[in-house]
């Protein structure tokens, strides 16, 4: 008995060496290799097409905005992208991406008109929040040119001055 405890305490040791080691590596290329952002396409309520790839061979970088009609934080920047949006609007392309399936299209229309949004809104598509890797709502995710996630800023109230040097960021 005694000997299978000591070769069971090896083997644990033994496996969270590897583990250990593995992250490490991981996170060793993480640092040196960009993450590419996951192709999308959505239409918007306004029945514009917006896609990721058709925004790079445009050669316009894309910024998603992760939203929910219910989140009090997304209520906060609404206005403040509303007024920062139409600044850069030639530049990048932009669109707000609902994570709630609720959130249908009469919903984020209803929304989007209560609150005079600005920019391009779509319906509740959860699925692209989990490929981007995002965990909830008020979420910005920047895509440069070369089609890689250059930023990504959770759960966050941004000022105006905040969100121009996000778009800055990704023209420069």
């Amino acid at each position: 008995m005694t000997k299978f405890i000591h070769s069971l305490k090896i083997t644990i040791v033994l496996a969270l060496l590897i583990l250990v080691s593995c992250a490490q590596n991981g996170e060793r290329d993480q640092v040196q290799t960009p993450d590419r952002a996951p192709d999308f396409e959505v239409t918007t309520i306004d029945g514009q097409t917006i896609s990721l790839q058709q925004s790079l061979d445009d050669g316009k970088p894309v910024v998603v905005y992760f939203t929910a009609s219910w989140c009090p934080t997304c209520a906060r920047n609404w206005p403040v992208m509303s007024e920062v949006y139409p600044e850069y609007e030639d530049r990048l392309t932009m669109v707000a991406i609902s994570i709630d399936p609720t959130d249908t299209e009469d919903v984020i229309r209803k929304l989007s008109e209560e609150r005079g949004f600005k920019f391009p809104s779509t319906a509740g598509k959860p699925e692209i929040m989990m490929d981007f890797g995002v965990s909830g709502q008020a979420t910005t995710v920047g895509v440069d040119r070369d089609g890689n996630i250059a930023f990504k800023k959770a759960g966050q109230a941004l000022s105006a001055d905040e969100f121009r040097e996000l778009f800055a960021q990704l023209l420069n």
